[in-house]
């Protein structure tokens, strides 16, 4: 994450960034999908001249980053607020 957010113009790919961090690839895939599925970077496809992909991740920005935490706190605060009632009635 702190790669993204030194750099967060910049697109990069999992092998690069494997590489930079001295990571296994496979634990660098995992953690960028999760990012991204979480809203917090972005995908995009890179086609290569010899055929075939690879998938190019920046950051998002700092607004949007800040509206998917807000959104995840006050869905834990739902929660908690639904179990407090219930704990209050006795259920």
């Amino acid at each position: 994450m702190k790669h993204f957010l030194n750099e967060p113009e910049k697109w990069v790919d999992t092998d690069t960034l494997s590489r930079s961090l001295n990571l296994d690839i496979s634990t660098v895939q995992r953690s960028v999908k999760k990012l991204h599925e979480k809203g917090i970077l972005q995908r995009s496809q890179q086609n290569l001249d010899g055929g075939g992909y690879v998938f190019i991740y920046k950051i998002h920005s700092r607004n949007q980053i800040k509206n998917v935490i807000l959104k995840i706190v006050n869905s834990w605060a739902d929660r908690l607020g639904q179990e407090l009632e219930q704990w209050e009635n006795g259920v």
